[in-house]
C-alpha cells in the first residue's frame, strides 16, 4: 500500500471558468510538472541511472492538442537496484519523502514512492515496478527498457514506454485504482479510442510475457468499451482476489486480509503483529496528532487497533466478495 501526502496540491478544477481558460489553466499546471520530470530525467541521466516516464506527457498521442486533461504528479520508472540512487538525486534537487517507509517490509510498501518539493508544490512518484506485474521486477525492467521511445519533455530528451507497454500500463493502473476513481479509468478510455485492435494484441502478449494477465483482463473489463475490446483480442479472464480487490476500490484492511490469507506460518504472524505494530514513522503520517508529541504518538499506537477493529467487518465482506469472483472464474 503506497501512502499519499494529504497535503499533496490538486490541479485546477473545471469551475465556472470558460473553456478556454481551463485549457489554459490545464497547461501551465501541466507544464510546471513536465519541466520538474525533465529536470530529474536529466539529473537522473547525470549520475547513470536510467528511467522511463510513465503517463502524463509520455500519452499526450492519445489526446487532442486543445485538451483540458491534468495530471497529478510526475511518474517515473527506474530499475529496481537504483531506487537508493534515484533517492539521492531527488534530495539532490529539493524533494522530500511524503512519507517516511523505514521499517515497512517490501509487501507493504508497494510498487512507488511519492516524493514532494515544497517550492513549487511538484510530486513525483518514483516507481520500481509497475503494479499488477508479477514478474520479477529486475526482470521485468529489462523486458520493458528493450522498447522504449525517445520522446521530447519540457524541451529535453527523455525515454517512455512503447505503446503496447503504454496500453498494458493504463490498464493495469486502471485494475489498480479501480472503479471507484474516474482518474483511473481515464487513461484506460484514451487508450480505447486512439488504439487499434493490433496494439491492444500487442498489449495482451506482453502481459503475458510479464505475468501481468490478472490485472489486465480484470482492468480492461471495467468499462463497456473494454468488454468489447477483450472480446475482440480474445484476452482471457484470469482473476485473482488482489486484482478483483484492486478493481472493486476496496475499503481499509480488504486488501490486508488478502495477505494474511496468502500467507502461512510465521509470516502470518509478522503481517499481524506489522499491521498493528508498524514504525513510529507511518503512526506519525497514518494519524496526523501523533506527530505532535511523544504522548500522542502513544495514543497514536493504542488507536491503532481499535481503527483496524472498527473497518474490520467492511473490509471482510469486500474480501469474500472478490474471492468468490475470483473462484468464479477457476
Amino acid at each position: 500500500m503506497r501512502v499519499v501526502s494529504k497535503d499533496r496540491e490538486q490541479p485546477p478544477s473545471p469551475g465556472s471558468n470558460s473553456t478556454q481558460n481551463q485549457r489554459v489553466q490545464a497547461r501551465m499546471w501541466n507544464l510546471r510538472i513536465d519541466t520538474a520530470t525533465a529536470e530529474l530525467v536529466c539529473a537522473l541521466e547525470r549520475c547513470g541511472v536510467a528511467s522511463i516516464v510513465l503517463k502524463g506527457a509520455s500519452l499526450n498521442d492519445w489526446y487532442p492538442q486543445d485538451s483540458a486533461r491534468t495530471y497529478l504528479d510526475g511518474d517515473v520508472l527506474v530499475a529496481p537496484d537504483n531506487v537508493r540512487a534515484a533517492g539521492r538525486v531527488l534530495v539532490s534537487l529539493g524533494y522530500r519523502k511524503a512519507a517516511d517507509q523505514r521499517g515497512l517490509p517490501a509487501w507493504w510498501t508497494g510498487h512507488a514512492g511519492g516524493w514532494e518539493r515544497d517550492r513549487d508544490g511538484v510530486a513525483i512518484d518514483l516507481h520500481m515496478r509497475l503494479q499488477g506485474v508479477e514478474l520479477e521486477p529486475a526482470a521485468a525492467w529489462t523486458r520493458l527498457w528493450a522498447d522504449i521511445v525517445l520522446f521530447t519533455l519540457a524541451s529535453q530528451p527523455a525515454n517512455k514506454l512503447s505503446e503496447p507497454a503504454q496500453v498494458l500500463y493504463a490498464t493495469l493502473h486502471a485494475t489498480h485504482h479501480g472503479v471507484g476513481n474516474p482518474r483511473g479509468l481515464r487513461n484506460l478510455n484514451a487508450a480505447l479510442d486512439a488504439v487499434d485492435e493490433v496494439g491492444w494484441g500487442a498489449a495482451l502478449e506482453l502481459a503475458r510475457e510479464l505475468d501481468a494477465l490478472a490485472a489486465f483482463g480484470t482492468g480492461l473489463r471495467l468499462t463497456a468499451a473494454g468488454v468489447e475490446m477483450a472480446e475482440r483480442i480474445g484476452a482471457p479472464l484470469v482473476r485473482s482476489v488482489k486484482t478483483e480487490l484492486f478493481a472493486s476500490t476496496p475499503p481499509p484492511v480488504a486488501l490486508g486480509l488478502e495477505q494474511l490469507a496468502a500467507a502461512n506460518g510465521l509470516r502470518r504472524v509478522e503481517i499481524i503483529l506489522r499491521k498493528l505494530l508498524p514504525p513510529p514513522s507511518f503512526i506519525r503520517h497514518w494519524w496526523p496528532p501523533a506527530a505532535s508529541s511523544r504522548r500522542m504518538l502513544v495514543a497514536g499506537y493504542l488507536y491503532r487497533p481499535v481503527w483496524l477493529l472498527q473497518r474490520a467487518p467492511t473490509g471482510y465482506r469486500a474480501w469474500r466478495s472478490a474471492r468468490r469472483r475470483a473462484r468464479s472464474s477457476s
